[in-house]
C-alpha cells in the first residue's frame, strides 16, 4: 500500500474487524474483549490490513 489510511477508512476497517473477531468469539462461545480496540487503532497500516486479512476481511 503506498499511501497512509486517512482516518475514515482505518475507522471503518477497525470497526468490519472488531465485528468479525467478536461474532468469531460468540460462534466458540468465548469472551470478547472490547479492549482489542486500542490495540488495532495504534497499529500501523501494514499490520492492520495484515489482521483484516487473517479475519478474512478484503
Amino acid at each position: 500500500m503506498a499511501t497512509k489510511m486517512n482516518d475514515k477508512v482505518k475507522g471503518k476497517m477497525i470497526a468490519k474487524i472488531m465485528g468479525e473477531m467478536k461474532s468469531a468469539a460468540l460462534l466458540q462461545n468465548k469472551p470478547f474483549d472490547e479492549g482489542v480496540f486500542f490495540d488495532l487503532i495504534f497499529m500501523s497500516d501494514k499490520e492492520l490490513l495484515r489482521v483484516a486479512k487473517l479475519c478474512g476481511i478484503k
